[in-house]
């Protein structure tokens, strides 16, 4: 989904200290309608992860034998994937599987670019609108306008890592334009999610609420982002932030958001992180991630 960006380019963005071994740079891509690629554009139902009518759901996975990552392996052969799942009312934290491990954010930088832009022109009604927009439809334009406009991604990630505490959060190292490039990991996804909920201005927090509420089930670019939670948890309230990104080494697919409980709390924030060596498509590793968001939600009370 990430739009290069020339400007950014020439505004010094490399990241700091060097990167753990992981892969290679990504960068979020626009499906062409008619291209090759669009046949990688997840279905509307991803069969193989959902019970065929008449049987019975799949049994519940017991805590203690839980492995997303074997989860996902089972679509998709060597993939990588992390994990965490906090529960805000038991003051818990439910699941916490690679949580530190560093994946390309793709799309969920938004969070961050969001969030930057509204404390920087709080005042502004239409600054919220196009970051509202840019969350629904995961609209790259509206991402490349904010990153290049406040100084691209040593200022952004920056100014937010300080923000919200974030301690494995990098700008992008090699193309310093390509905000899908930016490191982050499942742990300092959570600490997005907790500014949002408890500490952000009340400005800040209701316009990137309503952008996760108001997820569509399409992305600006044609994209099914109902896969993993909105998938699965179809019975409960959720406020979403989906990505997908991919080179020609490896293809990214994660969702994460707040699910609600009885009441009207967020009572979980659910990440999940993936990456899946070549050849794999994005069919296959968004059906990877449905299961593993299946999987987890055994352990969210109905």
């Amino acid at each position: 989904m990430a739009a290069a960006v020339t400007a950014a380019a020439t505004l010094g963005l490399i990241g700091c200290a060097a990167t753990k071994a992981g892969p290679e740079p990504l960068q979020e891509l626009p499906l062409q309608t008619g291209s090759a690629e669009q046949s990688q554009v997840p279905s509307d139902g991803p069969a193989p992860v959902n019970a065929p009518p008449g049987n019975p759901a799949p049994p519940k996975i017991p805590l203690e034998k839980l492995d997303v990552q074997q989860v996902v392996r089972e679509f998709s052969r060597n993939a990588a994937a992390a994990a965490v799942v906090v529960d805000h009312d038991a003051g818990t934290t439910l699941i916490s599987q690679d949580a530190d491990r560093q994946f390309y954010a793709g799309s969920l930088v938004k969070l961050l670019v969001g969030v930057d832009a509204i404390t920087r022109t709080a005042s502004s009604a239409a600054t919220r609108r196009e970051v509202i927009r840019m969350i629904e439809v995961s609209d790259d334009d509206i991402c490349s306008h904010f990153w290049v406009q406040n100084g691209g991604g040593q200022a952004i990630i920056g100014r937010m890592s300080k923000l919200m505490g974030l301690q494995a959060t990098e700008p992008p190292k090699t193309r310093a334009g390509q905000w899908g490039d930016t490191l982050i990991t499942a742990n300092d996804v959570v600490r997005i999610y907790d500014y949002i909920l408890n500490d952000a201005p009340s400005v800040v927090r209701m316009a990137l609420l309503g952008g996760l509420t108001g997820a569509a089930k399409y992305g600006a670019d044609g994209f099914n982002q109902y896969f993993g939670i909105p998938a699965v948890l179809k019975e409960h309230r959720w406020a979403i932030k989906q990505a997908w990104t991919d080179n020609d080494q490896a293809v990214s697919v994660h969702t994460t958001g707040l699910i609600g409980g009885g009441g009207d709390d967020w009572q979980y924030t659910v990440i999940l992180l993936t990456e899946h060596p070549r050849p794999q498509t994005y069919d296959v590793a968004t059906r990877s991630v449905t299961s593993a968001a299946r999987a987890v939600s055994s352990l969210l009370e109905p």
